[in-house]
Formats: structure tokens, C-alpha cells, sequence
């Protein structure tokens, strides 16, 4: 087979390649967008779950605090009465260190609730705005899942049929033609280029002449002395456009 009849095929195989390499970058950011919206709600969700096992937490200490801080203070009464009811300076003291004592941790304690409290404000606060920022974006993914999965599968639809066109174009070639198409195609987008003047149209670098000079026979496919790519001439006219 000669190389006139085989460029028109390596052409159609390099623009089908074209086309399918444009609509996998489409799909991978489709599903990309898709699949960060998911990631976003599910993150979402477990830091407004984490914040309130937290919140619980936190609430139970503090309700343990003010139980402990009652009980305290219900010691001090009792601390008073004990004072109240001192008959010597040892009595006296010893009753006034405990009741001193106490207050000193009812103060602490009342400290903790209130630092608690703080904390825990805070906490709700972020959680009610992960539970908002949850809620639009779960809206938006409803609303817009199901035409972005729609177009999803119509695009692989495409693709489908292009990798069937595609394999129906590969077989239009020699073997040892495609698996240097290939090899090339591993590291360059485009695999071929054409020449009408000596100048390669994959790399705009000119070609050696005796190179170019024996393209004109078109005998056989050439290499790009600089990009590599499958080379081959064609006449002015029928490479215009």
C-alpha cells in the first residue's frame, strides 16, 4: 500500500484520537466537579457530627461542674454553721480553712462552666454553619446530579463509539505503521504532522533539505528530525486550511 493511500488513514486516526482525547479531559472534569461537590457534602457532614458529640461532651462536663459546684456550696453552709458553732481558736480556724478552701473551688469551678460555655457557644456556632453550608450545597447536588449524570453518560456514549471508530481505523493500518504511531502518541498529543514547504507543522522547524527532497517521492513516512512526529509532504493545495 502506498503512503498516498495510507496518510488520509493515519490522518483519521490522529483526528478521532483528537476527539477522544478532548471529551476524556471533558468527562474527567465533569466527574471531577461532580465528585468535589461529594466530597465537600460528606466533609461537611462529619465535621457537624464531630462538633456535636463534641457539644454533648462538653455539656455533660459542664453540667457535672455545676452539680459539683452545689454540692460545694451546700458544704459551705455547713462549713458556716461549723464556725458558728467553734468553741476555741483551733475550731475556729480549722473551720475557716475549710470554708475558704471551698470557695476557692466553687470559684474554679464556676471558672470551668463558664470557659465551657464559651467553648461550646463556639461549637454550636460552627456547627450551625456547616449545617447551612451542608444544606445548599446537598440542594445544589440534587439539583444539578442528575443533568450532570445525564450529560456524563451521553458523553461516554460518545466515547464509546469514537473508541469503535477508532479500532475499526487502527486496523486500516500496517502494523508496524501504528506501533510507531503509537510509540510517538505515548509522548505527543498528535502523532503526525505534514509538510508543504520543509517546515514541519507539528514543531514549525524546518526540515534538512535532502530530507524534504526525498519527501517529495513520497515514498515513505520520515520522522521530525525535532518533535519526532510521523512526517509526511503534501502538496501546497491539498494542505491548505
Amino acid at each position: 500500500m502506498s503512503i498516498l493511500e495510507l496518510i488520509p488513514r493515519l490522518e483519521a486516526l490522529a483526528d478521532l484520537d483528537e476527539r477522544i482525547r478532548v471529551l476524556e479531559e471533558d468527562l474527567a472534569v465533569r466527574r471531577g466537579g461532580l465528585d468535589a461537590l461529594k466530597t465537600e457534602v460528606a466533609e461537611l457532614r462529619r465535621r457537624s457530627d464531630e462538633g456535636k458529640v463534641s457539644i454533648a461532651s462538653m455539656e455533660k462536663t459542664r453540667n457535672e461542674l455545676q452539680l459539683e459546684a452545689r454540692s460545694m456550696q451546700n458544704q459551705m453552709e455547713k462549713s458556716r454553721e461549723k464556725l458558728g458553732r467553734s468553741r476555741n481558736e483551733r475550731e475556729s480556724m480549722a473551720a475557716q480553712r475549710e470554708l475558704e478552701e471551698l470557695k476557692r473551688l466553687v470559684r474554679d469551678r464556676e471558672d470551668e462552666v463558664e470557659k465551657l460555655g464559651a467553648v461550646a457557644e463556639q461549637a454550636k456556632a460552627a456547627v450551625a454553619k456547616d449545617e447551612g453550608r451542608h444544606n445548599e450545597l446537598s440542594a445544589e447536588l440534587a439539583g444539578t446530579a442528575e443533568g450532570a449524570l445525564q450529560t456524563v453518560q451521553e458523553k461516554e456514549r460518545e466515547r464509546e463509539t469514537l473508541l469503535g471508530e477508532r479500532n475499526a481505523a487502527q486496523k486500516l493500518l500496517p502494523p508496524l505503521l501504528y506501533r510507531r504511531y503509537e510509540q510517538i502518541r505515548a509522548r505527543k498529543p498528535r502523532a503526525i504532522a505534514k509538510t508543504s514547504d520543509g517546515t514541519c507543522s507539528g514543531c514549525n522547524i524546518a526540515v534538512p533539505p535532502m530530507m524534504f527532497q526525498k519527501m517529495l517521492r513520497s515514498e515513505e513516512f520520515e520522522q521530525c528530525p525535532q518533535c519526532k512526529r510521523i512526517l509526511y509532504y503534501v502538496p501546497k493545495t491539498a494542505s491548505a486550511g
